[in-house]
């Protein structure tokens, strides 16, 4: 019994940690609004317009996007606001996945 008390409080510990501002800005994850629907993407979008996408979604969020990096279907990017980075993300160009990796 003693264990699933350490384990219930354990999880809801690490479950609370998301919302307790520990920098994250996409934890969960989300997808780009240029795919209609999340998963959606007719085909991957181009890599320039995949940036664009994900400065557009993030500078709605009053955040900007910093060094980036593209290889095959995946872009990489830093998140930063005010110049401090709070979170990195992974981009799936093909659904239109966006993903915290931080």
């Amino acid at each position: 019994m003693l264990i699933k008390v350490f384990i219930t409080g354990l999880f809801l510990s690490m479950g609370l940690s998301a919302f307790a501002g520990d920098g994250m800005v996409t934890p969960y994850g989300d997808y780009c609004k240029k795919c209609t629907t999340y998963g959606t993407c007719k085909d991957p979008l181009p890599p320039r317009e995949a940036i664009a996408a994900l400065e557009q979604y993030y500078r709605e969020k009053g955040f900007t996007v910093g060094r980036v990096q593209h290889k095959g279907r995946f872009i990489k990017a830093e998140i930063y606001e005010r110049n401090r980075l709070v979170d990195k993300v992974l981009f799936d160009r093909k659904p239109g996945r966006i993903r915290s990796i931080l």
